[in-house]
């Protein structure tokens, strides 16, 4: 019989091993190639045995590695020579929000999940969810709203 102490351990390892892929998460690349992220490890860069690869000397052969992990996607920077952006920011790694500009060495791309496909403007996303911003935004109902007042 098992103790509690190795169930316990078992249970969080299996949670850390939690690689559901986030549903309706796109890249759109340069503004005009959107490709859905249906994989659980997805690996960018310029040689031809990446996921997706981007042919352009800027991009090192194998520049970002995206994985699903609990539900979002996580971006690794796998030692790149033009380094990896994150809004403007360098980054080794970091979780992926809904409006990210990514920039690989230059190469803008830009990060979606859960919305409509993007216009053909990267810097104008907020016509994916009017009025959210670049994050999620939690809405009331007004009747939770009246709750207080009474």
């Amino acid at each position: 019989m098992e103790n509690s102490e190795d169930a316990l351990s078992r249970k969080i390892a299996s949670e850390d091993l939690d690689h559901s892929i986030p549903e309706n998460a796109f890249l759109v690349i340069r503004g005009t190639k959107s490709v859905p992220l249906n994989q659980n490890i997805i690996r960018i860069g310029r040689h031809h045995d990446n996921t997706i690869v981007i042919d352009d000397p800027r991009i090192s052969r194998h520049h970002v590695e995206l994985r699903a992990i609990k539900g979002h996607f996580d971006i690794f920077d796998l030692d790149s020579t033009g380094g990896t952006y994150i809004n403007g920011r360098r980054t080794s790694q970091a979780i992926l929000y809904h409006g990210d500009r990514i920039s690989l060495a230059g190469v803008e791309i830009l990060f979606t999940q859960n919305a409509l496909l993007p216009s053909r403007s990267l810097r104008d996303t907020s016509v994916l969810m009017p009025g959210t911003g670049e994050r999620g935004t939690a809405f009331f109902r007004t009747s939770f709203l009246n709750w207080k007042k009474k």
